[in-house]
């Protein structure tokens, strides 16, 4: 139960910026790999103490809860108290002069096992305040007003306790948060059922400790498929979802050899050396490799075990483990490093850019204040464009948008008409330049040109002949027009930077009717 369902979605944005993108997906990426290591330490762990611990911490960390505690389902004479078991975020002595708790009202969902329970204010819920003889939370409790309870149960409905979080500000904890610790919650519940068995199982046969072994990983991994080896014979067993990782269905045979002739020749010495290393030393086996599957698909796959019995010579008699297909997870942190890469890129760009605006402006700015001007509506048109590629997703923009954004800046859209016959798309690269170049054209013919008064306008045409776009910006019914006697930043950005920087030419024409410049760019150095 939540108070408001607003914050429920921690999906990244797609309007967001490169950068805040980059934050929402590190912020996933790290949930996710404390998640895997969470998952990882559970399933490791042998005892209750440890396991109990580890989630609570874990659950901590990928919720943001500034409490978190687990109540042991252990009840005294009255039937109705609950001792404190873990305690995660405080000291065990916060909770030393309070009374057990009891199955309240607000306590009962969750040690009745009939749902969880998430408010965004505690302190607003119905059935806060009435655990008689108190209104609320003892005096010197930890403040606590967004909150969040799970139930721990078996699969068989046995309530082992419960897993509280809290946190003194509303509004933390999100649905999201709510779906991974109700898993986190099944697996504490999974393996304290599984520690138990494990533990009053030491006598049984071979074969039983064997599949409970099995289970016990299956269980604690989560979505891992498991495995285990007979040294001796090299005889094979995978459940379904090991064979799935490798490409095989259930049905069909699969055998150590079949898995080493899966793996990828570049890693299958490595593998084959960390098995072996498993085998001799009975260290751990924990290797990352990748597999080539029938299909002729490449998938990375993450292996883990250990000795399930010893040879009188000290080394393994067997290995069982799990296998987990991490190909998202390493797909997700090479498209991290990507954008990582690229943003810095951009950001040097940028600097770049804004350096040589700042430098050309200043060499051409009588007054400080003409720079500051000048510098500023540069900057601006700069932006103007960076927000149309960041709405695109820096995957590229239209020509056409392109002089629309910087046009429309300008108020002079409606007294600019175009002709061409179909539209260009532009690489990033190329849309900042002609943004820039553009813009001096717009500022010059708003300040100087035909845009200055008001029966002028300019005609901008464009065709594509042999790769070669061809683009002209020709102003009409402006002032009389003569020549500069020097080339300003505007000028010197159009015939020599913007020409350089797409490897074309530009030419700048001063007839009496009006101002007329002539591109000449190839479609290798603007398309994407």
């Amino acid at each position: 139960m939540a108070d408001s369902e607003a914050r429920d979605s921690d999906a990244p944005d797609a309007g967001l910026s490169p950068a805040a993108l980059e934050r929402a997906l590190a912020e996933e990426i790290r949930r996710s790999d404390t998640l895997a290591r969470v998952t990882e330490a559970v399933a490791s762990s042998t005892d209750i103490d440890t396991c109990v611990q580890v989630v609570i911490d874990g659950a901590r960390e990928i919720s943001g809860a500034a409490f978190g505690a687990f109540f042991y389902n252990q009840l005294e004479p009255d039937g109705e108290s609950y001792a404190l078991y873990r305690l995660s975020g405080a000291a065990p002595e916060a909770f030393a002069d309070f009374p057990r708790v009891r199955k309240t009202a607000l306590f009962a969902p969750t040690f009745e096992n009939t749902g969880v329970v998430r408010s965004d204010d505690i302190t607003q819920d119905p059935r806060y305040g009435l655990n008689a003889p108190r209104e609320g939370m003892p005096e010197g409790h930890l403040p606590v007003r967004s909150y969040l309870a799970l139930p721990v149960a078996t699969r068989r409905g046995e309530v082992l306790g419960g897993l509280f979080f809290g946190h003194p500000l509303p509004g933390r904890f999100t649905a999201r948060d709510e779906t991974l610790l109700v898993g986190l919650g099944g697996q504490v519940a999974a393996t304290i059922e599984s520690i138990r068995l494990t533990a009053g199982a030491v006598a049984e046969l071979t074969e039983r400790r064997r599949a409970e072994e099995r289970l016990k990983f299956a269980l604690d991994a989560g979505g891992m498929g498991s495995w285990d080896l007979d040294v001796a014979t090299h005889a094979y067993e995978a459940s379904d979802l090991c064979k799935r990782n490798y490409g095989r269905a259930p049905e069909e045979p699969f055998t150590f050899a079949d898995l080493i002739a899966t793996l990828h020749p570049d890693d299958r010495p490595r593998v084959l050396a960390a098995i072996d290393s498993a085998i001799r030393d009975g260290a751990d086996y924990d290797v990352e490799y990748r597999v080539v599957l029938p299909s002729g698909e490449l998938r990375w796959l993450h292996a883990r075990g250990r000795a399930a019995q010893t040879a009188d010579d000290g080394g393994a008699r067997r290995l069982a483990g799990v296998s987990l297909d991490i190909t998202d997870r390493k797909r997700a942190d090479e498209r991290q490093k990507l954008l990582v890469n690229e943003l810095n890129h951009r950001v040097k760009n940028s600097l770049a850019t804004v350096q040589s605006i700042a430098a050309q402006t200043l060499r051409s700015s009588a007054s400080p204040e003409f720079f500051r001007e000048a510098f500023e509506t540069r900057l601006i048109a700069l932006s103007q464009t960076h927000d149309l590629l960041t709405r695109e997703s820096w995957a590229g923009a239209s020509l056409r948008e392109v002089f629309d954004v910087e046009l429309r800046a300008m108020a002079g859209e409606d007294r600019v008409t175009f002709a061409y016959e179909a539209d260009v798309r532009l690489n990033p690269k190329a849309a900042v330049a002609l943004g820039m170049g553009i813009h001096e054209l717009a500022t010059n013919a708003v300040k100087y040109g035909a845009l200055s008064v008001p029966g002028g306008g300019v005609d901008v045409t464009w065709t594509v002949e042999e790769d070669i776009l061809r683009m002209v910006w020709a102003e009409r019914g402006g002032p009389p027009v003569t020549p500069p006697a020097r080339r300003g930043f505007g000028a010197r950005l159009l015939e020599r930077g913007l020409a350089a920087e797409l490897s074309g030419g530009v030419e700048l024409n001063y007839d009496a009717e009006g101002l007329v410049c002539q591109m000449a760019l190839p479609l290798r150095a603007l398309e994407p």
